[in-house]
């Protein structure tokens, strides 16, 4: 429990471990484990169920498909890189399933709620105290405009791990072990409630409600679930009151007077009505236990929900927010009440956009798609406004993109067997219910913030879904051990060995390449030009079919004020990425400072077709 707490709350400091370095170490890090217990015994020896094979065998398909995809993709290292990325998310599913005895899942449940909540705290302590956190990255480049993202650097990959926050204190506010464990869930949830809000994330609202009526309709203890989201929701409806007439705090204007007060007062604030929230959950424990809620009663108040859903949906007008979802983004001019604004907003941000350039690359390449990492290319070819995104903001039409049909099966392959695992372990037992329930509510918020986010690039925000799904799978999520549990499979450990060795050289090698990347960089800054030279060329052995350490290596020569080698080493980055725009335009310096003016004309106008919106091809006003 403490350890799963720690690593979560580790990988949110780490930016999220959003890096490509830390993925690398993560991925070494998990397979390794996995290697160690195999070879050492040390993990119990419970037979893996079917729903687990087929599910992770659902990450591994992306795993290959990405790896392979290096043979089409335009960017060879990119895709090499997103190979690493979902190799490492299989080695947590791997990790968790082989490493859970039966009965386990709801420790590691509690861990997670632990680490999610350490990291609310954090955030919110970032707001309310900001000198105490002085490397808030967005700080620098958004001071007028700063949404809660602080430790992730991104506010909807943190709103959604605050929603996810949320659905767990939920569930332990009524299935916690004792009285006080249940008190103490209920006085949490506000935490990342009002988290929640600052960031201003609709999808992670969205998310929030999925995960919350996902909850409640699986059960079971829905009168204590209820309960308990009631109180929650309350002190949270309070606190966001508050919050809103205190703009300093809400809208991140750290530097105004008014900003320290009204952060020490929203911490006072927090502080009572967490307070207030456990002490009558306490309160209501017993009375909660012994009440049992009539059929009929029952059934009209579902009745009655579903109804007021039918008419919040009608009065929100869907036709008009389609409308205003599809619409173009429009630039913001103020930023004061934004968090507030933007969320009752029908505007898409873009997404309609980056969703549509998705969709199109998918029909170019419907089969296998265009490759992993391939988005970015293409969007700064293809897409319709001036924006850079490396991502399609959506796993499900980016997976479609870069991997094509059979990426998007194989994702399907892997939450569908965690679902199918969730439901057949809530079937499997009485006691394994609420621990069932929990995980497919989980399942359900994190899978609808990465359909309208780039959480899946964030292992902070999109670990916990795959934990979930490995929880639901595995031996973890069953009361008892399957009836085969002494006889494992030894071909499956065979090759789950062989899989997290080829899986452990690959991220060593990109983990080399990283390193020696950024102690390039680092060096070249300081004005250590041969060293800097020399781990350029150290990342190129390591990662040869990566563009990557050929430019950086084109840049250092270019500094070093050999043209010729920097021309070499340019056209070996081009020849693997040749879809980058920024290789071409630093061709086309090289080719101006070399005097060939027809090559530096012919980079250019290869630098302008990737890359047409680009600001540096707009036209200037006379």
């Amino acid at each position: 429990m403490a350890v799963v707490a720690a690593a979560y709350v580790a990988t949110a400091a780490a930016g999220g471990g959003y890096s490509p370095q830390f993925r690398a170490a993560a991925a070494l890090l998990v397979w390794a484990a996995v290697i160690a217990g195999l070879a050492l015994g040390v993990w119990p020896r419970a037979r893996i169920p079917r729903r687990a094979l087929i599910a992770g065998g659902g990450l591994l398909a992306m795993t290959v498909l990405a790896g392979l995809s290096m043979t089409w993709a335009a960017d060879q290292g990119a895709a090499f890189t997103e190979a690493v990325r979902t190799s490492g998310y299989l080695g947590l599913f791997a990790l968790v399933v082989i490493a859970s005895p039966a009965g386990s899942a709801r420790l590691w449940l509690v861990g997670l709620a632990f680490g999610l909540v350490t990291v609310s705290a954090l955030a919110l302590g970032s707001r309310i105290y900001p000198s105490l956190f002085p490397h808030q990255d967005l700080a620098t480049f958004l001071p007028g405009l700063l949404r809660l993202s602080y430790p992730l650097n991104y506010w909807n990959a943190l709103g959604g791990c605050m929603a996810l926050a949320v659905v767990l204190l939920t569930w332990l506010g009524a299935h916690a072990t004792g009285r006080a464990g249940r008190a103490l869930a209920v006085a949490a949830g506000p935490v990342p409630a009002l988290a929640l809000y600052l960031t201003s994330s609709r999808g992670a609202v969205v998310a929030l409600a999925v995960g919350l009526g996902v909850l409640l309709a699986v059960g079971p203890g829905r009168v204590r679930l209820l309960a308990g989201g009631l109180l929650i929701g309350a002190g949270s409806a309070l606190l966001v009151a508050l919050a809103g007439t205190r703009e300093a705090f809400v809208d991140g204007r750290l530097d105004a007077t008014a900003a320290p007060a009204q952060g020490r007062e929203m911490l006072l604030a927090l502080l009572l009505v967490a307070a207030g929230a456990g002490a009558l959950r306490l309160a209501v424990d017993r009375p909660l236990a012994r009440l049992t809620v009539p059929r009929g009663l029952a059934l009209a108040a579902w009745s009655t929900l579903a109804v007021a859903l039918v008419v919040g949906v009608v009065a929100a007008d869907p036709a008009k927010r389609l409308n205003g979802f599809k619409a173009p983004p429009a630039p913001s001019l103020d930023s004061r009440r934004f968090v507030a604004t933007h969320l009752t907003s029908p505007g898409g941000a873009g997404r309609y956009q980056f969703w549509g350039a998705g969709l199109d690359a998918f029909r170019s390449e419907p089969l296998r798609g265009i490759g992993a990492g391939g988005y970015e290319t293409w969007w700064a070819q293809h897409g319709s406004l001036a924006y850079f995104v490396r991502d399609a903001h959506s796993l499900p039409v980016e997976t479609l993109a870069e991997l094509g049909v059979l990426g998007l099966l194989a994702l399907l392959v892997f939450l569908g067997g965690a679902v199918a695992g969730g439901i057949a372990a809530r079937a499997s037992h009485p006691r394994a219910g609420p621990v069932a329930g929990a995980g497919l509510a989980l399942l359900a918020c994190g899978a609808t913030t990465a359909a309208v986010e780039w959480t899946w690039e964030v292992p902070a925000a999109f670990a916990p879904l795959v934990l979930v799904a490995a929880l639901l799978c595995g031996p973890a999520g069953l009361v008892v051990a399957p009836a085969a549990a002494h006889k494992p499979r030894f071909g499956l450990g065979i090759a789950t060995l062989g899989l997290a060795w080829i899986a452990v050289i690959a991220a060593t090698i990109a983990l080399v390449a990283e390193v020696k990347l950024s102690d390039s960089r680092a060096a070249a800054r300081r004005g250590d030009l041969k060293a800097a030279a020399s781990d350029a060329l150290a990342a190129r052995a390591v990662a040869p079919w990566s563009g990557t350490p050929w430019l950086q290596l084109a840049l250092v020569r270019e500094r070093r004020g050999d043209l010729a080698g920097a021309r070499r080493a340019a056209d070996a980055a081009a020849a693997r990425d040749a879809e980058d725009s920024q290789v071409w335009l630093v061709i086309t310096r090289l080719a101006v400072r070399a005097g060939d003016v027809q090559g530096a004309r012919r980079a250019l106008r290869r630098a302008r077709m990737l890359n047409p919106r680009s600001p540096l091809f707009a036209p200037t006003k006379p």
